[in-house]
């Protein structure tokens, strides 16, 4: 092997000795379950709305990611997406910044019923991640300081926001694999407001915390 070869290799290695610790090896998924209620709480169902959705290392910063969809809440109100990798985006040169802002922006199109046509709804958080004692820990904030409420487990953390929105109930699972769709719902259970949704919580073992025995991913 030559002398540049070598040098070569020696980079490669001392990259992925870096890099590997601090996110245990695995690139880290988000998903994120949303509600929507109107101002009285009750749920907004089979309802349309486009939404735009941007990753930036700071508020107004250059976008690293931007998306815009058309959405569909279901029978319950509930709608999901999906950021593969999201632990790539807050690398920069090789280092890790201290956190990523995740825009949230909703806007009526000719479908939608629960905002009006000059309307739009805004939301948005900051992901933090940091490294303690070979663990990673993460945490997120909304804009205005509240943090939200963290579950976290081997390899898996999830977020609700202990503070809903006037219309927006949300919540975050953070995990180094694709989520089953039991930890969705456990997700959902775990952030449900009202009392009649906690009947349906408690009679599964939640007891005011999260469901006992969820986020287990299945082992193959």
């Amino acid at each position: 092997m030559n002398l540049i070869k070598s040098k070569s290799c020696f980079l490669i290695v001392l990259l992925f000795s870096v890099l590997a610790p601090l996110w245990g090896q695995s690139a880290y998924h988000m998903n994120f379950q949303g509600m929507l209620t109107d101002i009285e709480g009750k749920r907004i169902s089979n309802d349309q709305f486009d939404l735009i959705i941007k990753l930036s290392l700071k508020s107004g910063q250059e976008a690293l990611l931007e998306t815009r969809s058309s959405l569909v809440t279901d029978d319950e109100g509930w709608f999901d997406f999906t950021i593969e990798e999201i632990t790539s985006y807050m690398m920069k040169d090789g280092k890790r910044p201290s956190s990523l802002v995740i825009s949230l922006e909703f806007l009526p199109n000719n479908n939608t019923r629960w905002i009006g046509p000059d309307e739009d709804f805004m939301v948005s958080y900051t992901l933090s991640a940091q490294q303690k004692e070979n663990t990673l820990e993460m945490s997120i904030r909304r804009m205005e300081g509240s943090e939200l409420i963290v579950h976290s487990e081997e390899h898996i953390f999830a977020f609700k926001d202990q503070f809903p929105f006037a219309y927006l109930t949300g919540g975050y699972l953070i995990a180094d694999h694709p989520p089953e769709q039991q930890l969705l719902e456990d997700l959902k259970t775990w952030m449900s407001p009202g009392e009649d949704e906690e009947s349906e919580a408690r009679s599964r073992g939640v007891k005011g915390g999260f469901p006992t025995g969820g986020y287990h991913r299945t082992k193959k």
